[in-house]
């Protein structure tokens, strides 16, 4: 067939060794000076300067233009845009960067078709599965077992763009002016290396699995594995992932602005994306996520993930993410988690807030839980229902329950605040003025520790309380101490009856000797406060428990007394 009767312009294949196995650099600057040079010499000088490597068909560039202009440290695109104008687009494909006329506004569509077969270059064998997409109308097919295809596009540029791509093999683009089908089959090398990252083949795993799987037809996964395209849209609309203005191409495109009806399947958003039931994207959204039952993302979130039930971020999220059930970020969180239920993070630097659990292994914040915290390095608060477990504490942990490895600066605040390293657990047998008999616990660090007691007066009455204390040891030695408390105790006949308060607060100021590591004595005076409302018809306390008192009052409905005690103790 004569060349001028040709309707196919150009078939680029890409063969260039020093890119094999190479992913160009999207950010390169580049320096270079123009004079006197004609277009066609500035392209040729600019592509060998390129990390990436310039496709266009010589024959729409306009003949006679001379360049004379200097660009310092420009990326490739602003230098052809300066000297190409207004007149030209381009399109970034990979490692290539392909030149195409501007359509003309208003201009009606125009039908482009090519169909024939694909092979291996090297084996001959016919390619399955392979990709073929139109580059403007994103209209996309898929090979068939015997390597056959056929495609229609419509389109308002010139010629259409056409890329035929394979997960593995290097690209092909093919640019056609009218219907044309191939006279050979095409070819396609394999790649030395993969120009999909480890990170990148490991997103589009999991994204064929779970939900998105259940949301997105097969070829819309083959394409997501196959295509080096990444576009961007100011706008898409989709029903379901495949069915929308970006067609089963959804997975390579960044939208400014997505409304998904049910589900949407994008690589990215810049903006907004509002989704009736799931919004999924491969890589990072910048701006306002919202599913009415949740979001997935593969890469990073710069701004608020709000989904109805889950929101799951493969990277990182700097910003918000709001959940009813539950939130999970596989790297970090720099702002802000709230679950109905759960948050899961790897790195924390903000509040985590869950009615259930927050879970990271490095806190830098607030946590707050209503049952359970769990955090490796924990610098900030941990405030919770039940229990706050952490590694290393360096801040507050407020609960019921504090559990620590270590605690390198701050104090658990708590019934019971275990310490494996460098805390202090000690059982002691008590007796004093008011109850011969007592067991307490104390729990904590020596700076700062909670006592849980319980002792018995037997016949008469029996107590149980808690409070806190510190141990200090003026002389720089382990063996002599001093040991204040302050202590409260609910004084009770055998059964509790209701109505009826019987409160007695002491403060003890303790004189210690650790005779041995498990094995110490205290003795000091205490200063007593009890006052009660169970009283006598006389008015005495039905639970006389003061001795010698220096104050005894009585109001309209309490007996008030204050005494001088003393406690002594053994701790093991």
């Amino acid at each position: 067939m004569a060349a001028s009767k040709l309707t196919l312009i150009g078939i680029l294949v890409f063969t260039s060794a020093a890119l094999l196995g190479q992913s160009a650099d999207v950010s390169q600057k580049i320096t270079v000076t123009f004079q006197n040079e004609s277009l066609e010499n500035a392209l040729l000088r600019l592509d060998d300067l390129a990390d990436r490597q310039l496709s266009y068909n010589p024959q729409i560039l306009p003949s006679g233009v001379v360049i004379n202009r200097s660009f310092a440290s420009e990326t490739p695109e602003i230098i052809l845009n300066k000297i190409l104008g207004d007149a030209y687009e381009l399109k970034t494909i990979g490692n290539y960067i392909i030149i195409q006329k501007a359509p003309p506004p208003k201009k009606e569509k125009a039908t482009f078709q090519i169909s024939g077969g694909i092979k291996d270059a090297t084996t001959g064998e016919e390619l399955q599965d392979v990709s073929i997409y139109e580059v403007n109308s994103l209209r996309s097919t898929l090979s068939n077992e015997k390597g056959e295809f056929n495609l229609l596009a419509e389109t308002n540029v010139s010629a259409a763009t056409f890329v035929i791509s394979k997960k593995y093999y290097q690209d092909t683009i093919i640019q056609v002016s009218q219907l044309k089908t191939l006279q050979g089959p095409i070819v396609l090398k394999q790649e030395r290396e993969s120009r999909f990252t480890e990170s990148i083949r490991e997103r589009v795993r999991t994204f064929s699995t779970g939900l998105s799987k259940f949301f997105t037809s097969n070829k819309v996964r083959k394409n997501a594995q196959n295509v080096n395209l990444v576009d961007t849209r100011m706008f898409q609309f989709s029903f379901i992932p495949s069915i929308g203005t970006n067609r089963k191409m959804s997975s390579q495109i960044k939208n400014k602005f997505s409304l998904n009806l049910i589900a949407g399947y994008a690589y990215g958003n810049r903006g907004v994306e509002l989704g009736g039931f799931y919004n999924i994207d491969r890589e990072e959204v910048r701006g306002v996520q919202i599913g009415g039952f949740g979001n997935t993302v593969g890469g990073e979130v710069h701004g608020l993930q709000m989904g109805g039930f889950v929101n799951t971020t493969k990277d990182y999220v700097k910003g918000a993410q709001i959940a009813g059930f539950i939130n999970v970020a596989s790297d970090s969180v720099n702002g802000f988690q709230m679950g109905g239920f759960s948050n899961i993070t790897r790195e924390m630097k903000g509040w985590q807030i869950a009615g259930f659990n927050n879970h990271t292994k490095h806190m830098d914040g607030v946590q707050m839980s209503g049952f359970i915290n769990t955090a490796g390095d924990m610098e900030g608060f941990q405030l919770t229902g039940f229990i706050n477990i952490a590694r290393q504490v360096r801040g507050l942990q407020l609960s019921v329950v504090n559990w620590a490895d270590t605690v390198a600066s701050g104090v658990p605040f708590g019934l019971l605040n275990i310490v494996k390293k460098g805390g202090l657990i000690s059982p002691a047998i008590e007796s004093d003025e008011v109850v011969p008999y007592r067991l307490s616990f104390r729990s904590g660090l020596d700076k700062f520790y909670s006592v849980l007691s319980v002792g018995l007066q037997p016949g008469d009455y029996w107590t149980y309380g808690a409070g806190f204390g510190s141990r200090f040891f003026p002389l720089n030695k382990k063996t002599f101490f001093i040991n204040p408390e302050l202590r409260w105790f609910n004084v009770a006949e055998d059964k509790i009856k209701e109505n009826e308060n019987n409160y007695l607060v002491r403060f003890n100021f303790n004189l210690g000797y650790q005779l041995f590591k498990h094995l110490s004595i205290t003795t000091g005076p205490s200063f007593n406060y009890y006052f009660t409302n169970h009283l006598s018809e006389r008015g005495r306390p039905i639970i006389d428990i003061a001795g010698k008192t220096v104050l005894d009052r009585s109001t309209a409905r309490y007996r008030h007394q204050l005494w001088i005690g003393y406690t002594i103790g053994i701790g093991f």
